[in-house]
């Protein structure tokens, strides 16, 4: 069918790379280049999806002809997709092949006649052939489509296929003509892989119109494996705010995962059935031991061979066979019923406890799928007892995250298979060391919870002081409370028994870790203490702990090359004990010490952490949360770029809580200032979601953010009460302090101009500034940090908040204030703010008249160029529009040209002048870049128009403008 390509087609999610290869493609084919583009993959990845976005997005330039092949079973149509393709063609008024004219005048099976017309197409006009499911052409079509690739070189002619990877093509004509052309110039072939987790996150997002919540996202890919059509059928009917989708699957997923299977042989699908309840890869030899007497020995092999065939089942590299989908494994087993399921299980674990006791072999695989084949065969104590001896040896393998999960099923079947009580302690014991292993913190926390419940304090000291320590590290890091300092006099007070023990020293070092969150003049002593127990001690945990403690106390004592040294050794000792916890705490005191948060010296030490993590091969959610934290340092100096790039790791699998609210944070923060507000309200709310105690957590910079982007979208009332909020907690400020008071100024700046504008009193107003001036004379800062940066950054949120206000009460020189700010964020690497205080600058500056203009001028165009740079549209938008309502030319000045001054005889000062009039600039604004009168300017312009034969200035721009563009 004959289309004009139209730009109204959906954004997909995850496939920027092939999308640029397919645009590169199109742009060749409208060069007059001939070029051929296969896009094959799984059925629902989305190819029809991908292909059908460039044809979209195509300029009108590009006819585009597009057609599919059907599965047709009995009717045999010749060349049914290339009809499909052409139908529709005769409006271009030349006969079209395979339609009743063109039968007249060619043979329609001829490869001539469809080569001579898209030869005469594509030379008035790029065309765009697409073929859509490739694999159900018929041997004519693709003999055509093998022809027309081989043709000329030099005609736009764009051949676009999909198809399907997941259908055998053995000894068939597509296997075939897909060999032939892959040896064919201008030809590629893209295979197009499932989604990743973050892209799938995305694609949830959006179908859902909220972030989705990680638990979500994690079922969700489990089950989809990243395939976009099955993500969404799985999506359908959910609830905004679920975590989980329903049980069972929906009728159109079911009926798209089960088509295949339901063609096979009925051996074949009961043998599929009871590869499903298997939950692993076997060979056929396993199959045919558990199937003896439901299915003929000799009939196994061929009907692995029939699904594999079929695309149900792959043949893996060590001779086993899995579902080629994981889903079509789950919907098989839930159509069993609850008796049929427990009787195939039980009739694998038996099979697998015989082949253990014929040799010593065993592997850790076998004895999990054991201990699962006897847990759904309801098998209590076997159940147990292999559930015991696969965790072991998962701990033997360092596979934590295994082992975890089978410590925690060994916990539930305690009852079940009538273990003793006292075993639970040792069960939760093992659950503890597993999930800090993993960095699972929420199952950690969950098995500290029970550990303590099950223990009395006065039998065991020294081991509940050191859970309770961690257990405050939890349960900040999960979002349940912040610092508990009475959890930590506990902790000291159970520990003192033993005043020379680690987890003593441990206990005093948290406890002034505590203490000096919640008053930063306290601690001082203690840490002393804990130092000094921790050295005597020699733990590394206890000495990292105590160590930071230290850095702590000498930051706040204004000595940053001491707590430097402190938090470098914290970091080191914490490595050595794999407490990932700790080295996050260790180096987020190494960056305070080294410079302000806003600082590439900070971003820097985060990101080389951040590597010396993953080459410990720490659990991601560490790894997320030091990404999040620099991401966020990353956003502050301006550099979004490695800002997305940080938040893309911090998110790339389960971040856990603290990751995840760090990273929604700063996403919200990027998508508001860059104009996504909509984007960065869904990222706050899922931030909020995960973790609601916000205004307890001074580490997290929920009040500024909230504020910021209530500012950027345009809601001052909401904007000024979250930052108020923060203002006015009890205790040390909270990170992003220094924002508050500047955002709650700008909010009743632009509440006093709202009401201006509607011509509402503004007295209510006025009043609320007087009194936030009066209560905040000066804006919030971090008392340890006195870096020459921070100071300067300090000095420029001094300033933005003076020339807020000076905005709010309406000040005739507040101009000169916004030039002040603008010059002070920029030398303080505020860049965003530098931007808008550039746009408040050349507002002011205008507002003054004509006599202002050339340094509204100036202003404005240095804060457009930092806008653009920044993509910051909200800014850049506000500054083209006083651009263009004040007529200021926003040509950027070009360097002198030598034919130009050659070709009249200019001075070197006359061609600089020259390309300034080319600008639009005036003749103030020249003499003030040039320093030189106006006068100076206006003698050189008549030089100008003397030389050249311009009648005026305006003639002399446009007379060069004309022979720059020829």
């Amino acid at each position: 069918m004959a289309t004009r390509a139209k730009s109204n087609g959906p954004a997909l999610v995850g496939r920027e790379d092939e999308l640029a290869e397919l645009e590169g493609m199109v742009d060749a084919v409208r060069a007059g280049a001939s070029r051929t583009f296969i896009v094959s993959g799984d059925a629902g990845v989305g190819k029809t999806a991908l292909v059908g976005q460039i044809c979209a997005t195509a300029s009108l330039d590009v006819l585009v002809l597009s057609g599919a092949a059907l599965p047709l079973t009995t009717l045999k149509v010749p060349f049914q997709a290339l009809r499909s393709a052409f139908h529709g063609a005769a409006q271009l008024g030349t006969p079209v092949p395979f339609s009743s004219n063109a039968m007249v005048e060619a043979r329609v099976d001829s490869p001539l006649f469809v080569d001579e017309w898209l030869t005469t197409l594509s030379s008035s006009r790029p065309v765009l052939l697409v073929i859509d499911d490739l694999q159900w052409s018929d041997p004519q079509t693709l003999d055509i489509l093998m022809f027309l690739i081989a043709g000329p070189a030099d005609r736009s002619l764009g051949i676009v296929a999909t198809v399907r990877s997941d259908i055998p093509t053995e000894n068939q004509p597509l296997e075939r003509w897909m060999t032939d052309i892959r040896r064919l110039p201008s030809v590629e072939v893209v295979t197009l892989r499932p989604l990743d987790r973050p892209a799938t996150a995305t694609q949830i997002s959006r179908l859902l119109g909220v972030p989705p919540p990680q638990s979500l996202v994690t079922d969700v890919y489990a089950h989809s494996a990243g395939n976009p059509y099955f993500t969404r059928l799985l999506i359908e009917g959910m609830r905004a705010n679920g975590r989980r989708f329903e049980d069972g699957f929906p009728p159109d997923l079911r009926g798209a995962v089960l088509r295949s299977w339901k063609g096979l042989p009925k051996a074949a699908q009961q043998l599929t059935r009871i590869l499903a309840i298997a939950g692993r890869s076997v060979d056929a030899a396993e199959l045919r031991t558990v199937a003896r007497g439901t299915i003929a020995q000799e009939t196994v092999l061929p009907m692995l061979q029939a699904a594999a065939t079929a695309g149900i089942v792959d043949l893996l590299p060590d001779g086993t066979y899995w579902f080629h989908h994981p889903l079509i494994a789950e919907m098989l087993e839930q159509g069993m019923g609850g008796e049929e399921r427990r009787s195939w299980h039980s009739a694998f674990a038996d099979a697998y406890e015989s082949s253990l006791s014929l040799g010593p072999q065993r592997t850790s695989g076998t004895i999990a799928s054991l201990a699962e084949h006897h847990y759904h065969a309801e098998r209590w104590a076997s159940a147990y007892q292999w559930t015991v001896r696969a965790a072991t040896e998962y701990v033997h393998l360092g596979n934590w995250g295994d082992a975890l999960r089978m410590f925690r099923r060994a916990v539930e079947l305690t009852d079940k298979a009538g273990m003793v009580p006292e075993i639970l302690h040792e069960l939760w014991e093992q659950v503890r060391n597993a999930a800090f292993r993993s960095g699972d913190q929420k199952a950690e926390l969950e098995a500290l919870e029970s550990l303590i419940s099950l223990t009395k304090p006065t039998a065991q000291p020294l081991e509940t002081a050191a859970w309770l320590v961690r257990r405050m590290h939890l349960s900040m890091s999960t979002g349940r409370s912040f610092f508990d300092l009475a959890e930590m006099e506990r902790a000291v007070q159970l520990s003192a028994a033993h005043p020379q023990s680690w987890q003593h020293a441990l206990a005093l070092a948290e406890y002034t870790h505590a203490a000096l969150w919640l008053d930063r003049d306290a601690g001082a002593e203690g840490a002393a203490q804990a130092l000094t127990l921790a050295r005597l001690t020699g733990n590394p945990i206890a000495m990292s702990y105590a160590l930071t403690a230290a850095a702590m106390v000498k930051l706040f004592a204004r000595h940053p090359e001491e707590a430097f040294s402190l938090a470098k050794s914290a970091a080191d000792e914490a490595l050595r004990a794999k407490d990932y916890w700790g080295y996050l705490h260790a180096v987020a005191w190494l960056a305070n010490s080294q410079e302000s948060w806003i600082s590439q010296e900070y971003a820097d030490v985060l990101h080389i952490a951040r590597e010396e993590l993953a080459r410990h091969e720490a659990p991601h959610s560490y790894i997320s949360k030091i990404a999040a934290d620099e991401a966020g340092s990353f956003l502050g100096i301006g550099s979004w770029r490695e800002a997305q790039t940080a938040l893309r790791i911090a998110i790339s699998l389960d971040p856990g809580p603290m990751g995840d609210v760090s990273a929604r944070l700063t996403a919200a923060r990027l998508d508001a200032l860059q104009g996504r507000t909509q984007d960065a309200f869904v990222h706050l709310a899922r931030a909020g979601e995960v973790n609601d105690n916000t205004e307890a957590y001074l580490n997290l910079n929920f009040a500024a953010i909230r504020s910021e982007v209530h500012a950027l979208a345009g809601q001052p009332e909401a904007s000024l009460e979250a930052a108020m909020t923060g203002a006015l907690r009890p205790g040390p400020p909270p990170t992003m302090c220094e924002w508050l008071l500047p955002l709650a100024a700008r909010a009743l700046a632009d509440l006093v101009q709202n009401a201006k504008d509607e011509g509402t009193p503004t007295a209510g107003f006025l009043s609320e500034v007087v009194q936030l001036e009066e209560r905040f004379p000066h804006v919030f800062n971090e008392p340890g940090e006195q870096s020459e940066l921070y100071q300067r950054q300090v000095f420029a949120f001094e300033s933005l908040y003076a020339a807020e206000l000076g905005r709010a009460r309406g000040d005739h020189a507040n101009a000169d204030a916004w030039i002040h700010t603008a010059d002070a964020c920029r030398d303080a690497s505020l860049a965003w703010e530098h931007a808008y205080a550039c746009q408040r600058a050349a507002d002011a500056l205008l507002l003054q008249g004509h006599s202002a203009k050339a340094q509204a001028s100036q202003i404005l165009r240095r804060g457009l160029q930092l806008a653009r740079d920044l993509q910051a549209v909200p800014v850049q938008r506000a500054l083209e529009q006083l651009a263009d309502q004040a007529k200021i030319s926003l040509t950027p000045i070009t360097r002198p040209n030598p034919e130009v001054s050659n070709r009249h005889g200019l001075t070197a000062r006359e061609a600089t002048i020259l390309d300034y009039v080319v600008a639009g600039r005036t003749y103030r604004e020249i003499a003030e870049s040039l320093f030189i009168s106006e006068k100076t300017v206006s003698s050189h312009i008549s030089s100008l128009l003397r030389k050249t034969g311009a009648s005026n200035k305006f003639d002399l721009a446009r007379r060069e403008r004309k022979k720059s563009d020829g």
